[in-house]
């Protein structure tokens, strides 16, 4: 190894743990103008403490220890923010496979009509679900045991410990003029896991049909809603599991009005699956008014969502658990923030122009090509999705990376069971 190399290896190091390094030299120094100001107070002078050799050569080492500390503070500083991060080469640098790294975590993700699932160390890759349409999205039940996967046409209840898939329901294949057409939605897992609702939507040039269901898991029943005057875009299950909720808004001329709506709240019991009006809120934004419903003693069990994953809902998780932070600086590097602030460049994210683009009209040079970034539980490894390559798993304190899955997966997650305990919340027994 060449001095330089050795050099930058120690820097490296010692960026690694800057904090603690940064607060040391600060208390240092705190604790040395403390006592040249405690020396002073004595009015007792430097030189005449220092006329001795052995305690003129300990201040002058500490003045020039001090000093060498700080500047090393600021070079390091200077290393990690301009110094530029080497380019991580594609594919190249990506290691072929993620067999180092030291977790299970079970990742699921949409490959066409597949839904498939592998752990995040490589092994035993699978297919939870082939089906005869495109997977559009999947659904973890809150305590883990159950999977809900809708097709364009299909949903499906999977059994996750005996892997028993069962056909909840369909909207059936086109008429024979291939008029009607379907989609399912609106799927929600009640918080005990027993329950989740869901609606059913076909429709025509000439007429329109939705329907609202419950299906209970024990008992394998499913009963129909009530349909009101007006299509529900969205139902919430309270957090006892024994009401769902939907709201219904009423723009407002916010020139005459304080508000820019008007939130009407409907309640649908399990016993009767008869909605009835609960309340109107004023309300600023077209979101959920929860401070407003929880005063009315109505506590929704908004936490299902985090369990629910299409490609229409991907979302990066850019802060680990333990608080690290991944992001993307203005300079396309991928960074990372290991304990509180100080940040550190791992390797910069090429660009690629998208079909039909001006090279020079295009925003630098084209679109990242790494599109979703996600910490996975216990704050080591994080996942990412590069357009083309496929998945991707790096554990940024050491900037390795490798390969995962070479297929395009969408929609990636998994099953935290960790999340309900952070968050506050305990799903039903």
């Amino acid at each position: 190894m060449t001095d330089s190399a050795r050099f930058n290896a120690i820097a490296q190091h010692l960026s690694n743990y800057f904090e603690i390094f940064f607060w040391i030299v600060c208390g240092v120094t705190i604790v040395l103008g403390l006592l040249v100001v405690l020396l002073r107070l004595r009015e007792v002078s430097l030189q005449a403490i220092s006329k001795a050799a052995i305690q003129n050569i300990l201040f002058s080492s500490v003045v020039v220890g001090q000093l060498l500390l700080l500047l090393a503070v600021c070079y390091l500083f200077w290393f990690n923010y301009y110094n530029p991060a080497p380019v991580l080469r594609f594919p190249g640098d990506v290691l072929a496979d993620t067999y180092w790294v030291k977790d299970d975590l079970e990742i699921y993700f949409i490959d066409e009509n597949r839904l498939q699932s592998v752990e995040i160390n490589g092994r035993n890759k699978r297919d939870v679900l082939v089906a005869a349409d495109p997977v559009k999205e999947y659904h973890f039940s809150p305590d883990g045991e159950y999977l809900l996967v809708a097709t364009s046409r299909e949903i499906y209840l999977i059994d996750r410990n005996t892997e028993e898939k069962q056909l909840i329901d369909s909207w059936g294949q086109p008429d024979a003029v291939g008029e009607w057409k379907g989609v399912i939605s609106g799927i929600r897992w009640a918080p005990d896991s027993r329950r989740f609702c869901y609606e059913v939507a076909r429709w025509s040039s000439y007429s329109s049909q939705n329907h609202l269901y419950i299906y209970d898991v024990q008992e394998k029943q499913k009963r129909t809603l009530q349909s009101p005057t007006r299509r529900i875009s969205s139902l919430y299950w309270d957090r006892a599991g024994l009401n769902l909720y939907y709201v219904e808004r009423e723009a407002k001329d916010t020139s005459v009005h304080a508000y820019a709506f008007d939130v009407n709240v409907f309640r649908i019991p399990l016993v009767s699956l008869n909605p009835e009006f609960v309340a109107k809120i004023p309300y600023d934004r077209s979101g959920i008014p929860t401070a407003n419903l929880t005063v009315r003693g109505i506590d929704l069990f908004l936490e299902g969502n985090v369990f629910s994953f299409s490609p229409g809902t991907a979302r990066d998780i850019l802060v680990s658990d333990k608080g690290k932070v991944l992001g993307v600086d203005d300079d396309d590097h991928l960074y990372y923030v290991p304990r509180e602030w100080f940040r550190r460049r791992l390797f910069r994210i090429q660009r690629e122009a998208r079909p039909g683009d001006i090279a020079r009209h295009a925003y630098k040079g084209g679109d990242l090509t790494i599109t979703q970034i996600r910490w996975i539980p216990g704050g080591r490894y994080a996942i990412i999705h590069h357009r083309y390559l496929g998945l991707l798993v790096v554990e940024p304190a050491t900037r390795k990376i490798g390969l995962l899955i070479a297929a395009r997966g969408n929609a990636f997650g998994w099953y935290d069971k960790n999340f309900l305990v952070h968050a506050g919340t305990h799903p039903a027994q």
